[in-house]
């Protein structure tokens, strides 16, 4: 069930356990937060948002609440510009350590990648914008997949969860009072953002799945995606991004009954699903459809051939 809908745009701070908040916002960011023997509040941040100005608003909602605080560490769960365009600031503003997983590293490290990855070329200007090209910022710790990091009273474990980006993790985060909050990254959508994005970006559709019944299984007093709402029980919202993208799949099978181009798969994939892409959406959809197109491939679920120097997609007849 839902525990608390967020009004993201009020970027309000919500005490989850002891330790353990979320700063809500366009992208909901993880704070975990203990006191030192001096008394000073250490905190360690779970991705920093979208960018210089949601990051301040970040670090001053902290220092409002806790008073004097030491950032000790931003644990990035992927490095998409919406979840680590804050930490180029919060390094220079606090000299706090940056940890990522090895890919998502060097992702953070050359964001400029982000956007070719989805683009497929080096992208046009209007895309080389902060919201898909987040500022340069080194990693200092690199962290593994099931690694668990203990510090003073907090645990953190990362929970590997591929699918939306190549190396993404969630933190399974425990505090002093023993309770766990599971902050998902892009391993999972809340139902407000799949009621208004139905087709999430993907970058490999059968470690998406994946990671969904890795979450079923996370034992957790709260689960926190990072765009949507906090949840205490996961299973209905595994369930709902699962129907999201077995509909996807069923849905280029029915457009791929004739042939197409990836371009006319992507005008009948909007025209279906109401959508009206602008440049944003046309590169986010249908990188996402390549993406699905590759794994209903590996499935024997479609094939792809030349015709008049054509690259064409159809589904192969039912078995």
């Amino acid at each position: 069930m839902i525990l608390a809908e967020i009004a993201r745009q009020e970027f309000t701070l919500k005490q989850l356990t002891q330790n353990l908040y979320v700063f809500a916002g366009p992208t909901n960011v993880g704070v975990a937060a203990q006191k030192n023997s001096l008394g000073i509040t250490e905190i360690y941040f779970i991705d920093s948002g979208e960018d210089a100005a949601f990051a301040q608003k970040l670090y001053d909602a902290c220092q409002k609440y806790f008073g004097k605080t030491i950032v000790k560490a931003v644990i990035c769960t992927h490095a998409h510009a919406d979840h680590i365009g804050g930490n180029a600031w919060l390094k220079e503003k606090t000299g706090c350590q940056i940890w990522a997983t090895q890919e998502e590293k060097s992702c953070a490290e050359a964001p400029q990648t982000q956007v070719q990855l989805c683009y497929g070329a080096f992208p046009l200007p209007e895309l080389d914008v902060p919201y898909f090209h987040a500022q340069k910022c080194f990693v200092d710790q690199v962290v593994e997949d099931g690694q668990k990091i203990k510090c003073g009273s907090l645990e953190f474990e990362f929970v590997p969860l591929p699918g939306h980006s190549f190396d993404m993790v969630g933190v399974l985060a425990c505090g002093g009072d023993g309770k766990k909050v599971f902050y998902a990254g892009d391993g999972i959508f809340g139902r407000s953002m799949l009621k208004r994005f139905w087709t999430p970006f993907v970058v490999d559709v059968k470690s998406f799945k994946e990671s969904l019944a890795r979450i079923a299984k996370i034992e957790s007093d709260y689960f926190v995606p990072s765009h949507g709402d906090i949840y205490d029980e996961v299973d209905e919202l595994v369930e709902l991004n699962l129907i999201s993208t077995i509909s996807n799949e069923k849905l280029i099978e029915e457009i791929l009954v004739q042939p197409k181009t990836h371009e006319e798969l992507l005008k009948a994939f909007a025209d279906k699903s109401d959508m009206t892409l602008r440049l944003s959406q046309h590169m986010l959809v249908g990188s996402s459809l390549r993406s699905y197109l590759t794994y209903l491939y590996k499935e024997g679920r479609v094939r792809w051939f030349f015709e008049d120097n054509k690259m064409l997609w159809q589904a192969t007849p039912a078995k």
